[in-house]
């Protein structure tokens, strides 16, 4: 019987559909709630597999290790629970979650921070169970608890201060930003955006096989390809706040608004290769907490342009009415970078003007159509 070979034009449209159908699944990835995410982390890593591969056996660490971000690490707990306090009480505090295990409290306080963050927070090491054990001086069962711990919290806290958007979606507040010589630093609020993501080392996956049950082999590809998936998903956010948290250095370091980059949620995505949607959908119920410890949401810190010209704008002209329309637009060019035509600039100065010849005080707030009333005085 003649072998049928699909045409290059049905297997182009099978590799199509795969493509779009694979894009669909990281848009609901990346729109998935931070609190969701930190349970499918949990049920994945709770998997015996998982443990397997990232324990490893007596004398040969696991294959599956973690790897930090640049500049990123884990807030510390009185942070975390200063701002629980801020939520009634409905969110879970680390102190509470470690009281209730208080043998194991003693235990991690008796390693110090420096040796937990070294084996359980970040684990840059490949290491056994029975070698964290050997080296933390605390039982194998100890070492599952506090790594189970950790999943928990991430599982169970929601780290906001601010109200639900109308729609009645929470936000999930991810880090407190810092700037240092222009670049950004992220204190993140939950551990399993501290720590992270996974690393494969495959070549000790490949000695780990050896020692697989048939069971386990069949399930190692999917455990796999659910490691990718939630590496790009991080990987993807991360570069987001990152490049929005570079853009707007200036004014997180100098906490005046007038320094804040206009930028278009279409300008960071042809900046960052990736799709519109995307940066939406990265954005959207998330926060951030400012150096000086206001929390905003993070598409505050993405101004459009004509909202930060009226800023600027306001704010020089009250210094000075006197330039023309050309000279603020070579300043907007060589102070701010933000390039606009004279007339521009001259249609954003009638909005934001202080006073009319006629006597006339002008309310402008931004965003909003200009109204008038009569100067009282």
């Amino acid at each position: 019987m003649k072998k049928i070979v699909p045409s290059v034009d049905v297997r182009l449209r099978q590799n199509q559909r795969m493509a779009v159908f694979g894009r669909m699944r990281m848009a609901e990835w990346i729109e998935m709630p931070e609190r969701e995410f930190a349970r499918e982390i949990e049920r994945l890593e709770k998997t015996p597999l998982f443990r397997k591969l990232y324990f490893g056996e007596t004398g040969r660490g696991g294959a599956i290790r973690r790897q930090r971000w640049t500049r990123g690490r884990l807030a510390g707990a009185a942070e975390i629970n200063e701002r629980v306090m801020a939520n009634g009480g409905e969110r879970v505090m680390v102190e509470e979650r470690l009281a209730e295990r208080s043998e194991i409290m003693r235990k991690i306080q008796a390693m110090g921070q420096q040796d937990f963050e070294r084996y359980f927070l970040y684990a840059p090491e490949a290491l056994s169970l029975t070698e964290i054990a050997r080296r933390t001086q605390i039982s194998e069962e100890d070492v599952r608890a506090i790594s189970d711990f950790l999943l928990e919290v991430g599982a169970e806290a929601e780290f906001s201060v601010l109200p639900k958007t109308a729609s009645g979606v929470n936000y999930y507040c991810v880090a407190r930003l810092s700037v240092d010589e222009g670049e950004p630093g992220f204190e993140f609020f939950s551990p399993h955006w501290a720590r992270g993501l996974y690393q494969v080392r495959y070549d000790l996956l490949e000695e780990l096989k050896s020692g697989m049950a048939t069971d386990e082999l069949k399930k190692l590809p999917g455990l796999l390809k659910r490691l990718e998936t939630i590496n790009l998903r991080q990987s993807t956010m991360f570069r987001v706040f990152e490049t929005v948290a570079k853009v707007q250095a200036g004014y997180l370091q100098n906490r005046e608004d007038e320094l804040k980059k206009p930028v278009s949620l279409r300008m960071l995505a042809r900046r960052l290769d990736l799709a519109p949607s995307t940066i939406c959908r990265a954005l959207a119920g998330r926060s951030v907490r400012l150096p000086w410890g206001k929390e905003v949401p993070l598409i505050e810190l993405l101004p459009g342009r004509r909202r930060q010209l009226r800023l600027i704008l306001a704010h020089w002209l009250k210094e000075d009415a006197s330039p023309s329309d050309a000279s603020l637009a070579e300043r907007l060019r060589t102070e701010q970078g933000i390039a606009v035509s004279r007339r521009t600039v001259n249609a954003v100065r009638h909005e934001v003007a202080p006073l009319d010849t006629l006597g006339i005080r002008r309310y402008t707030s931004l965003g909003a159509s200009p109204q008038f009333r009569r100067d009282s005085r």
